[in-house]
């Protein structure tokens, strides 16, 4: 089926067969009269290693049917009846030899050829880049979030006796004096130059125009008894967190009789704000009637601007957690979108034509790397391209793409998006909006890396040896590590959660196992800092100790270990066994029923000189088989049919079959040493 191909591996493994069938010997059903390659006391064939042809593979087929009915071989192998037949093993493990060597440098995976590739990669991972960027204006988003930051930074409450920022908010009281002072920041007119008059008062840092109304947002619990009995006369109620007792649904009464319903639409119990000066007012109404509590656990000053020079708008979320423990954490979150991507304005026919080109030549890498897969010989051995990590990860990739490519239909058809209305007075959330787009931007940086990563394979298509070395090398490293990552990964959750219970209470970079799990990982690596600290607390030492001595001695250099046995083993050459894709490969497949491949190099390649004898069951089931493989692949030929017939999966031995007498001589060569040979 494929000994028409101009290039690639096919070629070279039909080249390598070529050069066994033309050095046999005469076949056995032929005049005895035609010169043997294997004459004139062995010399060398002169003749040039000729292309198979379909007649070559009938005849050898029919030879082995030939060869298995007359008992020549315990394997079923055609095997001619030549006096010089003693080269044909170290002939054919020399052919194998170079197939397998073909195998392990990934041309039968990948072909010859891919240069194409690699600058069809290259390209796209360029372009890919350009359409990011027209999605979304990174350096004047950039200047813009910095600008935030800076604002909430400056603004000062009254606190106590003095005055405080955004760091020294530490209660309700003062999340509720910093929100009050940030408001009328933000809503109180600034002197500006040259600005027209009635509009500057609408501007944020002058140059970023406010939408809509400004919201306060808060999530409240439910009251619970916790309390033991003997305390409940003095604890009657308990406010605990929002995972199990937070209220979605009624409405909270102020003092004055004011009810504030809830919102589905923005989560929470929500107060419009008007965008002018007589905020402060509603701020300070809701101050006086109880708005915040001690049910009160999350509170948030929302509001939303549009920068018409850098076509983008933006969603502020200034955010106050409280902790049922007494404990407050403050966060500015800026999310930024871009709500008419191909309009004019923004070169959206330039952003059309890159979205394209991208498009298309992501559908023709899928399909080329599908069509690489179907077009394999056999199913184990589609399988096992599947297996190889370069495969895995740009399946992964191709995943990604698919799911990138129906977020952005999704983000474009979203009625949030199309029904925006920027001069209305009624707030807009449009939250979740901003974290789609968001999502859509992260999404397609990680696919651009995993993209580049992807690349690496495709540069021993240059014809360096040095960056086929690489290549082959880190395909080792990735086998290598797999029966290595369950050991780190158990050392290391013991690890985790000892930091965790250890320090966490002191540290909040080990305050929960997710946060332990990044710092102990940043410091297997030798990054951060921290080490000297975390001695001196309780325990410290301990665990520093044994961490430095196991994860960072033992671990660190067992992985460097890995990786330099991983080196030795590409550069000194072939290995003896199977790949590791097609090892994994042939397990998967026998576990789902997939018949053997027949003519498998790597089955053919494996060694048969073991010197434990077989048994007898062992060789009659052996020769069975083989037999019944032989006549089923004649009668019922079908494409990409075998040179020789391998050993297939073993099946039960027919009751009352005689075995041949090619049994009986395999019998006589695999006896013990200590039987007669009449045995």
């Amino acid at each position: 089926r494929r000994q028409d191909r101009p290039s690639g591996a096919p070629k070279t493994l039909v080249c390598y067969l070529s050069h066994f069938l033309a050095r046999m010997p005469p076949r056995a059903h032929q005049h005895h009269s035609q010169a043997s390659p294997f004459q004139n006391a062995g010399a060398a064939p002169k003749r040039p290693p000729r292309r198979l042809t379909r007649d070559d593979s009938k005849e050898f087929q029919i030879g082995a049917k030939r060869s298995a009915r007359d008992g020549d071989g315990i394997l079923g192998y055609y095997r001619p009846r030549d006096p010089r037949w003693t080269a044909y093993p170290e002939l054919w493990q020399s052919t194998v030899k170079r197939v397998r060597g073909t195998l392990q440098s990934g041309r039968t995976h990948a072909g010859e050829g891919r240069w194409w590739q690699l600058f069809a990669h290259v390209a796209f991972i360029v372009l890919l880049y350009v359409t990011v960027t027209f999605t979304i204006p990174i350096g004047q988003v950039a200047a813009a979030k910095r600008g935030v930051d800076s604002f909430a930074a400056a603004i000062h409450f009254p606190k106590g006796a003095s005055e405080g920022t955004l760091a020294d908010v530490a209660s309700v009281h003062d999340s509720v004096g910093y929100s009050r002072a940030f408001v009328q920041a933000l809503l109180t007119p600034q002197p500006v130059v040259r600005t027209p008059a009635g509009q500057h008062k609408l501007f944020f840092l002058e140059v970023n125009r406010l939408i809509n109304s400004v919201v306060l947002v808060q999530r409240r619990v439910r009251p619970s008894d916790c309390s033991y009995p003997a305390m409940k006369p003095l604890y009657s109620e308990c406010f605990e967190g929002l995972d199990d007792h937070e209220l979605t649904q009624g409405a909270m009464v102020l003092e004055d009789g004011r009810r504030i319903p809830y919102s589905e639409r923005l989560q929470g119990f929500a107060v419009e704000v008007p965008l002018d000066a007589h905020a402060t007012k509603e701020f300070d109404s809701l101050r006086k009637t109880g708005f915040w509590d001690s049910a009160t656990r999350e509170f948030a000053v929302r509001f939303a601007f549009h920068n018409s020079p850098g076509h983008y708008t933006a969603n502020v979320d200034l955010r106050f957690s409280y902790s049922p423990y007494g404990r407050v954490e403050s966060e500015v979150d800026s999310k930024f979108l871009r709500f008419k991507p191909y309009s004019a304005e923004v070169d959206g026919d330039r952003f059309a034509l890159c979205q394209f080109i991208c498009f298309a030549a992501f559908a023709l890498f899928v399909a080329h790397y599908w069509f690489s897969i179907v077009d394999q010989p056999h199913l184990r051995w589609a399988v096992a391209r599947l297996c190889r990590p370069w495969q895995v990860l740009e399946l992964f990739n191709h995943l990604l793409g698919v799911l990138f490519v129906y977020l952005w239909v999704r983000y474009m058809n979203n009625p949030a998006r199309s029904q925006m209305d920027f001069e209305s007075d009624e707030f807009q959330d449009i939250g979740p909006l901003s974290s789609d787009f968001s999502q859509l931007v992260f999404l397609a940086a990680v696919l651009l890396l995993l993209w580049t990563v992807r690349t690496l394979d495709f540069f021993s298509a240059l014809g360096s040896p040095q960056l086929t070395k690489t290549n082959n090398i880190i395909e080792a490293v990735i086998a290598n590590l797999l029966p290595f990552l369950p050991i780190f990964a158990i050392i290391l959750i013991g690890f985790v959660l000892v930091g965790h219970i250890l320090f966490g209470i002191h540290e909040d970079r080990f305050n929960g196992w997710p946060a332990s799990a990044r710092t102990l990982l940043v410091w297997f690596v030798g990054l951060s800092g921290g080490h000297r600290h975390t001695i001196d607390m309780p325990g410290g030492a301990f665990f520093m100790f044994f961490f430095i001595i196991v994860a960072m001695v033992l671990l660190f250099n067992m992985f460097i270990a890995l990786v330099m046995s991983a080196h030795d083993e590409v550069l000194g050459g072939e290995s003896s066994g199977k790949p590791a894709n097609h090892v994994l490969a042939d397990w998967i497949c026998d576990n789902l029923g997939v018949g053997p491949f027949p003519g498998d190099p790597t089955v053919l390649a494996e060694p048969r000189d073991d010197p434990k004898p077989l048994g007898f069951a062992k060789l009659v089931q052996l020769q069975l088989e083989a037999e019944a493989h032989a006549t089923n692949d004649l009668e019922n030929p079908t494409w990409g049919k075998p040179l020789v017939a391998p050993i297939p999966a073993p099946v039960p031995v027919a009751e009352g079959r005689r075995p041949s007498s090619g049994v009986l001589e395999a019998l006589r060569r695999n006896l013990r040493p200590n039987y007669p040979s009449t045995s």
